[in-house]
């Protein structure tokens, strides 16, 4: 495609071929089993479906996006790196509310540690956002209440995963 037709195309499908296991810097060994693996992301179909400019402005993810937006005072779609922040937001609070409601914490193995920089990330981005106020309970509240839907369990933890998310933000 041609750079005029770069917002035409979506890729809402690819096909990985894995072949090898990389066991050093440069150095590949083939795997006894190759495979395909196939996939598409549900925000890409709803996204397509949609006909939305990005994964972030599908009905699933807006509300969230639209309550970083209120929190923080700025319309949405007005500046390229605050809707940056704001997306970001979005998809590392959901993130910590899937791997909370897993049992896992902010700390310092590798895991706990991914949470917990994804966290401080998001608190950061709200600082640079202008939000000044702890946030970080009442934008967990808006992601469980757009996902409980199809993962009612995360409706079931609510107080936990809540809890630990502000506590993050209070730590930070």
């Amino acid at each position: 495609a041609d750079s005029k037709d770069k917002d035409r195309y979506c890729e809402f499908w690819n096909l990985v071929f894995t072949q090898f296991n990389r066991v050093d810097v440069g150095k590949l060994e083939p795997l006894k089993s190759k495979n395909i693996d196939t996939g598409s992301g549900l925000e890409r179909v709803a996204r397509l479906i949609q006909g939305k400019p990005n994964n972030y402005e599908i009905d699933l993810l807006f509300p969230v996006v639209q309550a970083v937006s209120k929190l923080c005072g700025k319309e949405y779609g007005k500046d390229f790196e605050q809707d940056r922040r704001m997306r970001r937001i979005t998809d590392h609070v959901r993130f910590a509310v899937f791997a909370i409601a897993d049992g896992v914490k902010p700390g310092r193995n590798e895991r706990e540690y991914v949470l917990r920089r994804l966290l401080r990330r998001a608190v950061l981005d709200g600082k640079e956002l202008g939000i000044e106020q702890a946030f970080m309970g009442e934008i967990t509240k808006q992601v469980i209440k757009q996902m409980s839907v199809g993962y009612p369990e995360l409706a079931k933890r609510q107080e936990i995963i809540v809890k630990v998310t502000q506590e993050e933000e209070l730590s930070f």
